[in-house]
């Protein structure tokens, strides 16, 4: 007890020593404070030496972040509640060059854009390198790089460390290599946008794992596989886009367990079978584009009372049977160039369009126009009776007789790439020897060939005169100056007289002239296209080391001269305009659509538009172009087109599509309107007439951009519409320019539209008896016109400088 109470504190000890802690707390507290003070300040100046060495290494504007405080108004920057960057929108800027490594410093980035967003007319980034910089952004919600230039021959592996990531935007680019399995990693994702780049497939089974995926769009790739089951296990997708993938195999059954899905782009692929029954469980779909397929038997009653479907695209299939339909909530239809029979349905209160099919009293010639195997409906039923399969398409034989769907003939491919395999092996060194010893002596004989007169060796198609070059020289006074009319990309054109009759002969330079095969291949291919709007060809020579094209003569000259030289003393009026406006679409509706093969004309300007005695137009220089069975050119080397009518999208991907002759002639049409060049350095306020043309709607509508030489002397209400499909046409995003086939059905109903008022004018000079059929129009299918334009014809507004009101998310 007194050892106890000597030790045992007084009360001031006690307070002394409770002061004395205090202090020591405060001490704490105070220096965890100052510590978070500078690691905070310290942070916010790392993310300002990152982005200044960001705006050096892609050269923007000095002007910008100022300063050591990104979060106090800099451009284009946002910031978070810990005073850390976690926004920074950089689209459309011109931006050149690999992602700089400064980048990984942004870590609390979560908004990362630097796309370029469609029609833009702000400058273009061209994005390259292989991405790396992004993997250490962790916190990365929304990565945005749409419509660069980027150009990987593997999807970038640093984007699979971005686990957070809600929104992927990589479309329109120039990705190559397989889709990646490990994208599944991404678990968050909402938005997964690839398309539009050179991905190959299979679509990896892993990706059923995306279970918050909402829409999901891998359109134009090359996918070369079937559609797997496990997308049926996407519960929360609302969008599917996979047109043009070169999909094979049936319509899964398993895409009806997606209750959510709104809309279904599957069209232009090789999918085969029928639509699956358990699909009447998508109660959910608004928009269904199956067109360009291969799909068989009958299209199913069910599907026309679907609650909320809006649009229905199944043309150009091999669908038949009867087709009842009574009545249906659907508003637009498509069923053209099928081979459906019995009693064409009447749906007066619907956009329905069924033409090229086998209903009762149709008139036959309407199978003309489409292009699948059977052409003709009594063949066709003759091959395939009433339950049975069509064949299968190229490359596929049948695996399911009971619903018709085929596929790919793996067994056969791989046999023979086995066999091919082992001979490679065993005859590799003989191959090589024979060649050496062939060379010399192929080489000598394709020198012999080359020097001597084609009528030695090859007599050409049916139909086509072979010349003698000393005729030619004859008509054209040995090529003399005097007689030349006119220079194209193949050589210069002389106007010449062969028996009697005025020719244009077209004589190759010497650089444009090709070896024997591929000028014969172009003979033959030019000898098959026959077209009201195209320039007949006439015949051939070569010889002498020459290659000579002989065409039908254009008396009136090219569209450019006569519209643009002020001198010329034939003026275009208004109706002439809409007559050769529509000849040019019918022309190339022709390349595109019933060409055998479809070719892309790659150059279509004024100069390239000739025009008869009686102004009729004809396309020119067409015809080098044969295109895949992926409608794409084969013309590597070879640029092509003509600045301010070349498609945007060749200059990102340095590839052709239909699609880009249809940017080209929204560029003619807007010249024939508006009289102004697609190309004008005298024009101040902008040079570029697309630009030139939104910016004057805007302030001052359709009458501020029409030619003056009209006097205003045009229907108005016409020339909205000719502007309108002008505009469309130019669209920056190939994806939502009209098909030709549609720009000549707007073009027609323009042209029926004021035919009771030139009739009336009784004007010789303009014969409305070539305009024969009135096509339906079917502007409103997703692979010909995006959805916004159900007002395009039917709209009497003024033309806004937004002429179609574009989906901003990219669909």
């Amino acid at each position: 007890m007194h050892l106890r109470s000597h030790f045992r504190p007084s009360n001031m000890a006690i307070a002394v020593c409770l002061r004395e802690i205090q202090t020591f707390h405060l001490l704490v507290l105070l220096s965890w404070l100052t510590f978070a003070l500078c690691n905070s300040s310290s942070t916010t100046l790392s993310d300002a030496e990152a982005l200044r060495a960001i705006r050096d290494a892609w050269k923007l504007n000095q002007s910008w972040w100022q300063g050591d405080d990104p979060c106090n108004g800099w451009e284009n920057v946002g910031c978070d509640t810990d005073n850390r960057v976690n926004y920074l929108n950089l689209s459309s800027l011109g931006i050149v060059g690999d992602i700089p490594d400064e980048i990984r410093n942004l870590d609390h980035l979560t908004i990362l854009d630097l796309s370029n967003p469609r029609n833009s007319s702000l400058p273009y980034n061209f994005i390259s390198g292989d991405l790396s910089p992004l993997q250490s952004l962790t916190r990365l919600l929304h990565l945005n790089l749409t419509f660069n230039s980027l150009q990987l021959e593997v999807f970038p592996s640093s984007i699979f460390n971005l686990t957070s990531l809600i929104s992927l935007r990589l479309d329109n680019n120039l990705i190559s290599g397989p889709l990646p399995k490990e994208l599944a990693g991404l678990e968050n994702l909402v938005y997964l946008y690839l398309g539009n780049n050179s991905l190959s497939g299979p679509i990896p089974k892993e990706y059923g794992a995306f279970s918050n995926l909402q829409e999901l769009s891998l359109w134009n790739n090359y996918l070369n596989s079937t559609i797997p089951s496990e997308i049926g296990l996407l519960q929360n997708l609302r969008y599917l886009n996979l047109h043009d993938c070169s999909l094979y195999g049936g319509l899964p059954d398993d895409l009806a367990r997606l209750r959510k899905l709104e809309r279904m782009s599957l069209y232009s692929n090789q999918l085969t079978g029928e639509i699956p029954d358990a699909w009447r469980n998508l109660t959910g779909l608004q928009h269904l584009y199956l067109k360009g397929n291969y799909l068989t038997k009958s299209i199913p009653p069910w599907l026309f009372s679907l609650p909320k479907l809006y649009n229905l695209s199944l043309g150009y299939n091999l669908f038949y049977g009867d087709l009842n339909i009574k009545s249906t909530n659907i508003s637009i239809i498509s069923l053209d160039c099928n081979f459906l029979s019995g009693p064409e349905p009447e749906l007066p209160n619907h956009n329905f369009t069924s033409e090229g099919n086998c209903f009762a009293g149709a008139d036959t010639n309407d199978k003309i126009k489409c292009y699948q195997p059977y052409y003709d409906c009594s063949i066709f039923f003759e091959r395939v009776p009433n339950g049975s399969c069509p064949s299968c398409p190229a490359r596929q034989i049948l695996y399911n007789a009971s619903t018709c769907v085929c596929m790919i003939d793996a067994l056969k491919e791989g046999a023979s790439s086995s066999r091919n395999t082992i001979k490679a092996i065993g005859s590799t060194l003989a191959v090589i020897v024979f060649a050496l010893c062939m060379f010399f002596v192929l080489w000598r004989r394709s020198r012999i060939l080359n020097q001597k007169p084609m009528k030695d060796f090859w007599e050409g198609p049916e139909g086509v005169q072979r010349f003698l070059y000393k005729d030619l020289s004859r008509a054209t006074n040995d090529f003399d100056r005097n007689h030349e009319i006119g220079h194209g990309g193949f050589g210069k054109v002389y106007l010449g007289e062969v028996n009697g009759k005025a020719v244009a002969i077209k004589r190759a330079h010497t650089s444009s002239i090709q070896d024997v095969s591929g000028f014969r291949n172009e003979v033959v291919l030019l000898s098959r296209l026959h077209h009201r709007n195209l320039v007949r060809l006439l015949g051939f020579c070569e010889e002498n080391e020459t290659q000579i094209l002989v065409y039908e003569y254009m008396p009136k000259g090219n569209l450019h001269t006569l519209l643009f030289n002020i001198q010329n003393p034939i003026q275009l009026d208004w109706l002439k305009r809409l007559d050769i406006a529509l000849g040019v679409a019918q022309g190339l509706d022709y390349l595109h659509s019933f060409a055998d093969p479809p070719v892309i004309h790659r150059d279509v300007k004024p100069s390239n538009i000739l025009l008869d005695e009686n102004t009729v137009a004809k396309l020119s220089d067409f015809g080098i172009s044969k295109v895949t069975s992926e409608f794409e050119t084969e013309f590597p080397t070879k640029p092509a087109g003509t600045v301010g009518y070349i498609d945007p999208q060749y200059i990102l991907r340095e590839q052709l599509t239909a699609a880009s002759d249809v940017y080209s002639f929204g560029v003619v049409l807007l010249e024939l309107v508006t009289g102004q060049k697609s190309v004008e350095k005298t024009r101040t306020d902008d040079q570029n007439l697309v630009a030139w043309v939104r910016k004057h709607l805007e302030d001052g509508g359709v009458n501020s951009i029409v030619d003056k030489r009209l006097q205003n002397n045009y229907p108005e209400n016409v020339f909205h519409d000719m502007i309108r499909l002008a505009m469309d046409c130019a669209s920056f995003d190939s994806e939502n320019r009209p098909s030709m086939k549609v720009a000549v059905s707007i073009l027609e109903t323009c042209r029926w539209s004021i035919a009771p008022y030139i009739f009336a004018e009784n004007d010789d000079s303009h014969d409305g008896s070539v305009y024969e059929q009135q096509e339906d129009i079917n502007e409103h299918e997703e692979e010909n016109l995006p959805t916004s334009k159900k007002h395009f014809l039917h709209s009497n507004d003024s033309v806004s400088a937004s002429l179609t009101v574009w989906d901003i998310s990219g669909r």
